[in-house]
């Protein structure tokens, strides 16, 4: 479907994440096309993607952009790129990862900045670390819309793995950048469309200082253990989402180490003990 001038969103059948629904691709179409990530890899996915691009008559899609080395978001590249002969992009931060996931290494890599032209349009590169060490967001001018992948979701909050694979400082930087960019419409990688961006981001920096906040009291009250600190902050937490939490937990902490709030002042089997500065 078409959600914005030459804007498409195409749907997948696809399994549903707790909280957020399964993976979203995009697709812009200048003289030429770019599809914004590619979904998972099974047959039946792959093939919806393949359908519409054929449904589009004589388009030749120049461009695959992966906003980030997950496997729900570039797991149908290899077949599409076989069929299309698209270029597949991505950020050198996660090229390592994905070229292991891809049976072909990626073809074009692009830091912040980098511009990919579809004729009359054209789409900049907006390096967003945080959920990624190489997350990047599409920014397409005319009209003012961000594809975000997994930086801002529809439904719900991004997970942030503790460092290496994430980075709480660096994804609270990244939302404050694109509070900069003039938008209209956000398209994140899960869930559905943004129309008012900037309270969206304004809402996630909210949360993520709460957030903070909330792990400094806890730490103040004695509980000096991730287990302890996960009681207390999720306390009715679905099972299946608890690994997820407990990163949450540990990329906020070492957010606070780096700042010098927080201390770790003992180190146990599978997690320490932390006190506040």
């Amino acid at each position: 479907m078409e959600i914005a001038h030459q804007v498409h969103f195409i749907p997948l059948p696809s399994p549903t994440y707790i909280p957020v629904p399964g993976p979203n691709v995009y697709l812009v179409i200048g003289q030429v096309g770019a599809l914004i990530d590619a979904g998972y890899k099974d047959a039946e996915q792959v093939k919806v993607r393949l359908d519409y691009l054929k449904g589009l008559g004589d388009l030749r899609l120049a461009y695959i952009i992966i906003t980030h080395a997950h496997a729900d978001h570039l797991g149908g590249v290899d077949k599409i790129r076989r069929e299309t002969g698209a270029k597949v992009v991505a950020h050198p931060k996660d090229i390592a990862k994905a070229n292991k996931a891809l049976s072909i290494p990626v073809d074009e890599v692009v830091e912040d900045g980098a511009r990919l032209r579809l004729g009359g349009l054209e789409l900049e590169i907006v390096h967003t670390p945080g959920h990624s060490p190489g997350h990047i967001c599409i920014y397409l001018g005319e009209g003012g819309i961000l594809f975000s992948g997994d930086t801002v979701l529809g439904t719900g909050t991004t997970a942030i793995p503790p460092p290496p694979s994430g980075d709480m400082a660096q994804y609270l930087n990244s939302l404050h950048r694109l509070l900069t960019y003039p938008m209209q419409l956000m398209c994140p990688g899960h869930g559905p469309l943004i129309r008012v961006p900037h309270r969206k981001l304004e809402e996630l920096i909210k949360h993520r200082i709460e957030r903070e906040q909330q792990i400094l009291a806890c730490l103040g009250q004695g509980k000096r253990t991730v287990k302890e600190l996960l009681a207390e902050i999720y306390p009715e937490l679905h099972s299946r989402l608890k690994t997820a939490a407990q990163g949450q937990i540990l990329a906020h902490l070492a957010k606070l180490e780096k700042e010098g709030r927080v201390m770790m002042v003992s180190r146990g089997p599978g997690e320490g003990e932390y006190i506040v500065r």
